[in-house]
């Protein structure tokens, strides 16, 4: 999952990054630290919207195991414009 989650292709990180959101309840609180910081890290610098939405999204849904440490990389892209209304889900997920 991680090489998906990392792949050259965009298409194929929006389809990994949808898919960790399929096996939500199954993750450790290992597991799901280690793919939210994963998915924080990409997200942070993301050139594909769609692909960026996945993985913000899938953040979202990993909940309590994205915790604040994991997903702090998303600072970096904190207040930058962003496609349609991802601002407010990187807020979201900063921020709760």
């Amino acid at each position: 999952m991680v090489r998906s989650l990392v792949a050259e292709s965009s298409t194929q990180r929006a389809l990994a990054a949808d898919q960790v959101t399929d096996w939500v309840g199954s993750y450790t609180e290992v597991d799901g630290r280690l793919l939210a910081a994963i998915l924080a890290v990409t997200a942070a610098c993301e050139t594909d919207g769609t692909a960026l939405e996945s993985q913000l999204n899938a953040i979202i849904q990993l909940g309590a195991l994205a915790d604040r440490s994991s997903v702090s990389y998303l600072k970096e892209i904190e207040g930058s414009p962003l496609p349609g209304d991802l601002s407010g889900y990187v807020h979201d997920i900063l921020h709760e």
